[in-house]
């Protein structure tokens, strides 16, 4: 039987007796349940922290003799800065492992129980910490994410073993997080945010007029510029006039601007009741949302095989990724339209882009003939020729046209089809990027150009509109040189119908939903939860372990 390591009890004094700790630390461990942690049962861990003693012949893992290692009290302190990283430090046990760590550094002699109870303890949390940090805490498909990704293998109870090497701890814990450099920046955003969060006299601001428009009166002045200094949205200067504190002045105006752009909203400058709910909103949930972002990060991996396309939907932008770094003078970033928010939700999925189709067809799907197409057409004979649509059978390579006679028009949707034929009215537009998928989702061109002037742009049927199609196009086939922007333009406007180009590699793209986003300048992007997926994730975590998978 193994033996935790014996200690001496002072300089010059006999070596006490070995503390047997291996038959209570394996009770521990292979009955899945801890009775002094906050959360005590690890039946999704049980086999990592199994694993984790079975290469340890069941010794001591954060125990000399009968005093915590270094590596110990170092990691008990990094899991007491877990809200730094977005989680929650009780979820860790930080607060009881730094009493017991305290306990066993005393003067009595501890039992062997209570050291089994410090040692596997400290081995759930750390296998709990690494999985948090490595591939988040709730499943992405218990939230309606089918980020099904090919990312590297991580052993995790491999990772805390490395933990135990105090002067590693900082690089590993590194290495298992996304390495995206926005993820950074917005570890960096939830840190000011909750020095913000602890500051009650920013908000609520003093109750304000409806609308405050520039110029106007406005005895809340001195505290709305407090606030936006705050929030970074306004430099901090000398107020010499204290006329300046009682008017809507033209600085607060342009940072309510930089404000409302940050916020998804329209930068009008004009402090409406859209514009005062989000001044007013509690800095406690824009942390929330930061550590909601954090989690959604961290479904994806670590880094990409190829460079990646990633469109967030609730903030309407499509980033395509040149090479490994996300720097934002490396990505071609543009506005995007998704999904509406109503039963048409894009969804949030993982795919790869294998190929583009110039001027093509649009296939009309099933839900939108039989409930939009067909009673439209029954009631207007011309309006599928209006819309320069045919009624069609057979599969798509083969399809035969026929009459928009009652009977066919009657059949749209179920033995028959329609489909919009290619131009410039197409709803596709002149060009779409194919990513195979089950949602029957993908990347389009559009001839409704004007919604991308709203700053929310949730109204297709699930499907992506492309702000710049031309620029995707030429980022995509950047590696065939044949392909540049004059001809695809020439494609798109005189190329043959239905053309397909296929990509010489795939590209990985992820539709993600974050309601929170880091930009390089410091300022931190907070969009609408349009789809309500940041109410259903926030009540998962609070759930605490073991989380849904």
């Amino acid at each position: 039987m193994a033996l935790g390591t014996g200690m001496l009890t002072g300089a010059g004094c006999a070596r006490a007796a070995p503390v047997d700790i291996a038959a209570p630390m394996r009770s521990l461990v292979q009955s899945g349940s801890h009775p002094d942690l906050h959360w005590p049962a690890f039946p999704g861990f049980r086999l990592e922290v199994e694993r984790l003693y079975e290469r340890a012949d069941w010794n001591a893992l954060w125990l000399r003799g009968t005093r915590p290692t270094e590596a110990a009290s170092a990691l008990i302190a990094r899991l007491a800065a877990a809200d730094s990283l977005g989680l929650d430090p009780a979820d860790y046990d930080a607060a009881w492992l730094e009493s017991e760590s305290r306990t066993l550094l005393g003067p009595d002699r501890p039992q062997a129980d209570a050291l089994a109870r410090f040692d596997v303890g400290l081995s759930v949390a750390a296998v709990r910490f690494v999985s948090a940090l490595h591939r988040g805490r709730v499943s992405p498909i218990v939230v309606h994410a089918q980020l099904f990704i090919p990312r590297s293998f991580l052993a995790v109870e491999m990772a805390v073993d490395s933990l135990r090497d105090a002067g590693r701890q900082r690089s590993i814990l590194e290495r298992v997080q996304p390495r995206l450099h926005h993820y950074q920046l917005l570890k960096n955003g939830l840190a000011r945010y909750r020095v913000l969060a602890r500051d009650t006299s920013l908000v609520p601001l003093p109750a304000l007029p409806r609308v405050v428009k520039p110029g106007m009166p406005f005895r809340a002045g001195s505290r709305l510029r407090r606030l936006l200094e705050a929030t970074g949205d306004l430099d901090q200067a000398e107020v010499s006039d204290p006329a300046v504190e009682t008017l809507y002045t033209a600085d607060l105006v342009e940072a309510v601007k930089r404000f409302q752009v940050r916020q998804g909203l329209k930068p009008d400058g004009v402090i409406g009741p859209a514009t005062a709910a989000q001044l007013n909103r509690p800095f406690t949930g824009r942390v929330r949302q930061i550590v909601m972002a954090l989690e959604r990060f961290r479904w994806l991996p670590p880094s990409f095989a190829e460079p990646p396309i990633i469109v967030n939907i609730p903030g309407f932008r499509l980033y395509a990724f040149r090479g490994a770094s996300d720097a934002e003078d490396q990505m071609l970033a543009m506005d995007v339209v998704v999904g509406g928010a109503f039963e048409k939700n894009t969804p949030v999925f993982a795919a790869d882009m294998k190929y583009l189709i110039f001027r093509p067809y649009w296939e009309v799907p099933v839900s939108i003939m039989q409930n939009e197409l067909g009673p439209k057409a029954l009631n207007d004979p011309d309006y599928l020729e209006r819309e320069h649509m045919v009624i069609v059978s057979g599969d798509s390579e083969g399809a035969t046209v026929l009459p928009a006679t009652r009977k066919n028009i009657e059949g749209i949707g179920t033995d028959l089809r329609v489909r919009q034929l290619p131009g410039p009215e197409n709803a596709l537009g002149l060009l779409k990027f194919i990513l195979p998928n089950a949602h029957n989702v993908y990347l389009h061109d559009t001839p409704s150009k004007g919604l991308f002037a709203s700053e929310r742009r949730d109204f297709s049927h699930g499907c992506i509109r492309l702000s710049d199609p031309v620029a995707l196009a030429a980022h995509v086939l950047r590696d065939q040189p044949k392909w540049t922007v004059e001809r695809i333009r020439a494609a798109m406007t005189d190329g043959d119908d239905n053309t397909r180009v296929n990509l010489t590699r795939p590209i990985p793209v992820c539709i993600v939903y974050a309601t929170a986003f880091a930009r390089e300048d410091g300022n931190v992007y907070f969009y609408p939860d349009i789809y309500s997926l940041d109410d259903e994730l926030d009540h998962l975590l609070r759930k605490g372990y073991p989380y849904p998978k």
